[in-house]
């Protein structure tokens, strides 16, 4: 008899009520153990095989890119990397109520006009479903044209697209089915794992773009097994708050597409809106306020501004820890740029406590961002009010060094395109032509 932690999939011989691994209570489940099969048992079939030549060539890029199916939002397609393919499956995640269930009947819609959509609802009845429909939908939509079914059974399911044909499945959520080769409570591993692999080998076996919705455990994780993450064919996140208006999708797996590029929506009566221009929403008004600075992320094909704001306050005591906190980068990053400028900056900050945030809710990990950092830092400290016009793009190294990140000519091409006057960088090799004055910043102490 072996147990499974369901929050962190550790293993154990014995049931006890927390997991020695990760500490979570109650999380410990029984699995059955495996039958061991001997040679002698195995059938005399034999698996088929042939030359890969035999098989068909893939289709070039046009015509792969050209039978993709469109969600009917360019946010959602360009984090797919162009819209579904056939046989794709697509696990859906993010926090409670940010919106999963929204953008997916949403999509439903604009698919309903031409295609034909099943919908699992595991989480809500059909008459709960169709209210919020009725809500979203318009007169442009084929309501008619999308199908319910409450029957969490994922062998029925199996059996019902093998005889009907569908062009799009929505399964709300994988947490609520169930399997008949699996004896575990919906929800737990096993029987995530085996509705999974069921679902996947369908959508391969006919076809059928299928959109998996995972729940997440209070880790941030999505619940179950990790192998459900490894089967499906794409994994996005949805990030934003309940107070937060502005949705944020990301891809954190694509195998037909790149994981760097996001789509911004916005959360109204109406339901989800995509934004086209995410930079307008992550820059704040362009008031004279000193400790704000405006920098550049590279998302994938899309580049985005940001505004950095940096407070600085100064200790009356020394009671305590000094403070980093950092919203929208992580905290060992705002740790080693404080400590490179307070070593190699000109700006001592170790009596001081330093709070940076990033405007609009947006997490950013690209190093590029480094340089509005500092900026917004130092401005805070000397109480100096920074050009609402010059952006900044650098990586800061340990020495006090800016260097310079790929995408330069993109960011370039597209701050002239904004109205941007001024561009900070750490490329001293730069000697191209550009409309904007190009300031180097060859260390920090410069800046």
């Amino acid at each position: 008899m072996r147990y499974l932690c369901s929050s962190c999939g550790a293993e154990s011989l014995r049931w006890s009520g927390k997991c020695n691994s990760c500490g979570e209570w109650g999380t410990l489940e029984e699995v059955e153990e495996s039958i061991e099969i001997s040679p002698s048992k195995f059938s005399n079939k034999k698996a088929n095989y042939k030359a890969i030549t035999k098989y068909k060539s893939k289709p070039s890029s046009k015509k792969e890119k050209s039978s993709r199916i469109s969600s009917g939002y360019e946010e959602f397609d360009r984090v797919l990397g162009g819209g579904f393919v056939q046989g794709e499956v697509v696990l859906l995640s993010g926090e409670p109520g940010v919106g999963k269930s929204t953008i997916l009947l949403q999509i439903a819609l604009n698919l309903s006009s031409a295609n034909k959509i099943l919908y699992v609802c595991g989480e809500e009845s059909p008459t709960q479903l169709l209210s919020r429909l009725e809500r979203l939908s318009t007169k442009e939509n084929n309501v008619e044209n999308i199908f319910v079914t409450n029957d969490v059974v994922v062998e029925n399911i199996y059996n019902l697209l093998k005889d009907e044909k569908f062009d799009l499945l929505i399964v709300d959520s994988v947490q609520s089915m169930t399997s008949e080769t699996s004896k575990g409570y919906p929800g737990s591993i096993s029987q995530v794992r085996a509705s999974g692999s069921i679902l996947t080998r369908l959508a391969k076996i006919t076809g059928i773009p299928t959109i998996l919705v995972g729940q997440i455990n209070k880790g941030g994780d999505i619940a179950g097994p990790k192998i459900l993450e490894h089967i499906v064919d794409c994994v996005l996140y949805i990030e934003g708050g309940e107070f937060n208006q502005y949705r944020i999708l990301r891809g954190m797996k694509n195998r037909f597409g790149s994981t760097n590029e996001i789509g911004v929506f916005e959360m109204s009566s109406s339901g989800l809106t995509q934004v086209g221009n995410p930079s307008l929403i992550f820059l704040d008004s362009k008031s004279a306020v000193s400790g704000s600075a405006i920098g550049s992320v590279i998302q994938g094909s899309r580049v985005v501004f940001v505004e950095v704001q940096a407070l600085v306050v100064e200790r009356t005591s020394e009671a305590g820890p000094l403070r980093r906190v950092a919203n929208g980068i992580k905290k060992p990053r705002l740790d080693m740029l404080c400590a490179v400028l307070s070593r190699r900056g000109g700006v001592f900050l170790g009596d001081k406590d330093v709070f940076v945030n990033i405007v609009g809710g947006l997490s950013i990990s690209d190093p590029a961002v480094d340089l509005a950092v500092c900026a917004a830092i130092k401005s805070a400290v000397k109480d100096t009010v920074l050009n609402k016009d010059a952006v900044y793009f650098g990586e800061v190294g340990l020495t006090g060094e800016v260097r310079g990140t790929w995408g330069l000519q993109s960011v370039l091409s597209e701050a002239s395109r904004v109205g941007y006057k001024e561009l900070y960088i750490g490329d001293a090799s730069f000697k191209g032509s550009s409309k904007l004055k190009v300031s180097v910043v060859k260390g920090i102490k410069k800046l």
